[in-house]
C-alpha cells in the first residue's frame, strides 16, 4: 500500500529529506503508530538524467500491512518524474502531435518514451482528465449556487482554457496560488491521489 509523503520536489532536497525523516506515520487501516521496515530504491527519470531513489517503508505492527512512503514527486507505478507527465498533459490539450512528444519529453541519454508509451500515457490522460474536470465541475457548482454563480459563465460562452484555469483556482483554494509549470501534477497528487491505478 502507499502512503504519499509531502516531499521537496527535487532529488537533492529529497535525499536529505529522506536522512532525515523521523516523522511518526500512523496505519491508514487501524490508526496505529507504525513502525521502520527498511528501505528499497526505485528509477526515476527526468527528461536529462536518472535518479536511484530512496523508498521508506513502514510496518504496522497490527494489522501486519506494509506501506510504502512515495514521494509527491513521482507515481507508484510511474518511471517519470511528474512534471514530464504534466508537460505531456499540457502538450496533449495544446493539440501537440503524439510522434512530435518523444524529443520533448526525453532524451537519448535518459529513456526515449516509444510511441506505444505515449498513445497508452494518452488515453490514461483523457481518462482521468475527463473524470476529474467533471468532479472539480460538480463541486465549483455545488459552492456557488447563490445568484447567477456557475452559470453566468457558461452563459456568456466560457472558453475551455479559462475554465481549466477556474478549476484549477478553485482546487487549490481562493488562498494558494495555481502551482508553476512542473509542479502542478505532483501537488494535484498530494491533495487526491492523481493517477493511482
Amino acid at each position: 500500500m502507499i502512503i504519499l509523503l509531502e516531499s521537496p520536489l527535487s532529488f537533492k532536497k529529497y535525499l536529505k529529506f529522506v536522512k532525515q525523516f523521523n516523522q511518526d506515520v500512523f496505519c491508514p487501516c487501524c490508526g496505529r503508530l507504525t513502525r521502520k521496515h527498511g528501505k528499497y530504491e526505485k528509477t526515476v527519470h527526468s527528461k536529462h538524467q536518472s535518479f536511484r531513489i530512496p523508498i521508506m517503508r513502514r510496518r504496522c505492527p497490527d494489522c501486519n500491512k506494509t506501506f510504502s512512503l512515495m514521494p509527491c514527486f513521482t507515481l507508484p507505478w510511474g518511471r517519470f518524474v511528474n512534471h514530464i507527465y504534466e508537460f505531456f498533459g499540457r502538450w496533449i490539450l495544446e493539440g501537440v502531435p503524439i510522434s512530435q512528444l518523444a524529443e520533448g519529453l526525453t532524451t537519448s541519454s535518459v529513456s526515449v518514451v516509444s510511441l506505444k508509451t505515449l498513445y497508452r500515457w494518452k488515453h490514461r490522460f483523457y481518462d482521468f482528465w475527463e473524470k476529474w474536470w467533471i468532479d472539480q465541475r460538480r463541486q465549483w457548482a455545488s459552492e456557488f449556487q447563490e445568484g447567477e454563480g456557475v452559470l453566468s459563465f457558461y452563459r456568456r460562452g466560457i472558453h475551455s482554457q479559462e475554465e481549466i484555469q477556474i478549476l484549477i483556482s478553485f482546487f487549490f483554494g481562493r488562498k494558494g496560488s495555481i502551482p508553476c509549470k512542473g509542479r502542478l501534477f505532483s501537488l494535484i497528487n498530494l491533495r487526491q491521489s492523481f493517477l493511482h491505478r
